[in-house]
Parts: structure tokens; C-alpha cells; sequence
């Protein structure tokens, strides 16, 4: 028995997450894989990135509402609609975990909390004989509940989205100045 758990037990810490990133290739495809109130970041054709949220996917353009950092009191965040065909490319990232388990964590510490809290109005005068275990109860419903928001959280995570504009050429930049040479090189395939 203990052979059984022991190999359990290093099967699953032994385990590592895959995390899998999606490649669209078409238009038609980028189109069925986004949803409203995604976070993306798309690189139309002018070059400037956007950052935003999905509000619309048509079968020609994109609705997002941009992400600012500041917005000034009473003005709204304007929508920008990017066609589907001036997108140079566009990227989803993978929502992160670490919510779900602070949110987990927090369920956990408030159940141990609770039974420590009932415990103490019921006999607070032997607070030194059961104390230490209500402690480690709300230690273990914490990273308990950590776990399980984690799992819950990873779960309905959509993963990582790339999309790149196919057929667009190398590119070489040379721009010059009184003091200054820069060049740029910029690959697709």
C-alpha cells in the first residue's frame, strides 16, 4: 500500500503542465477562436498596437474597446473597429492562475477561521489545548482551497492565441541623421 501511494505521489508531483499555444493560420479560423471579452493585442498594418478588449468579431473586422492606462475623468474609451484583412498580427495571452488561487486561498483560510473563531466562543478558557490544531486545520483549508481555485481557474483558462499574416516579405530599414544610422530588420514567414 504504501509503494502505491508513494509512486501516486511522484507521478503527480513529477508531473509538469503543458501549456499549449494556439497558431491560427487563416482569417476564417482567427475568427471562430476569438470571443468577446478576450484581451488581445493586435499590430494592424499603420504599425501602432493596440491592446484591448474583444467587443465584436465580424466576418470583415474586429471590434475592440483599448485598454488605457488613464483615462481622464468623464471621457468614455473610444471603440476601434480594425479590419480583419489589415492585421498584421494579433495575440491572446493566457489568462493567468494565480486569481483563482488567491481566491481559493481565501475561501480556505475563511472556513479554518470560522471553526477557529466558533471554537473560541465556545471554550476560550482551554484555548491552549485546542488552538494549535484549529491553526493548523485553517493552514490546510487555506492551501487547500489555493489548490482547488487553482485547478478550477486552469480549467476554463483559454489558451495562449498567436496569429500571424501570412505573406508578408522581409523588410530592411535604413534611416540616417546628422549623428545617428539605425537599421531595422523585420522577418515574416
Amino acid at each position: 500500500m504504501l509503494r502505491l501511494v508513494l509512486s501516486v505521489a511522484v507521478a503527480l508531483l513529477g508531473a509538469a503542465q503543458c501549456v499549449a499555444q494556439t497558431r491560427v493560420t487563416s482569417l476564417a479560423e482567427l475568427e471562430r477562436q476569438l470571443a468577446v471579452g478576450d484581451l488581445i493585442t493586435v499590430v494592424p498594418d499603420s504599425g501602432m498596437p493596440v491592446a484591448g478588449r474583444v467587443l465584436r468579431v465580424t466576418p470583415d473586422s474586429l471590434e475592440i474597446r483599448p485598454v488605457e492606462k488613464r483615462v481622464g475623468q468623464g471621457a468614455a474609451s473610444r471603440i476601434q473597429t480594425i479590419s480583419l484583412s489589415a492585421i498584421q498580427s494579433l495575440e491572446r495571452r493566457r489568462d493567468p492562475v494565480r486569481n483563482g488561487a488567491l481566491i481559493g486561498a481565501a475561501a480556505g483560510a475563511s472556513a479554518g477561521g470560522a471553526m477557529f473563531l466558533t471554537a473560541f466562543a465556545i471554550d476560550r478558557n482551554e484555548m491552549d489545548e485546542w488552538a494549535p490544531f484549529y491553526l493548523g486545520a485553517t493552514a490546510v483549508t487555506t492551501g487547500l482551497g489555493a489548490v482547488i481555485g487553482w485547478a478550477v481557474d486552469a480549467a476554463r483558462s483559454k489558451p495562449h492565441l498567436w496569429f500571424e499574416a501570412s505573406g508578408r516579405s522581409a523588410t530592411l530599414r535604413v534611416q540616417a541623421g546628422q549623428r545617428r544610422v539605425a537599421v531595422g530588420l523585420a522577418l515574416a514567414f
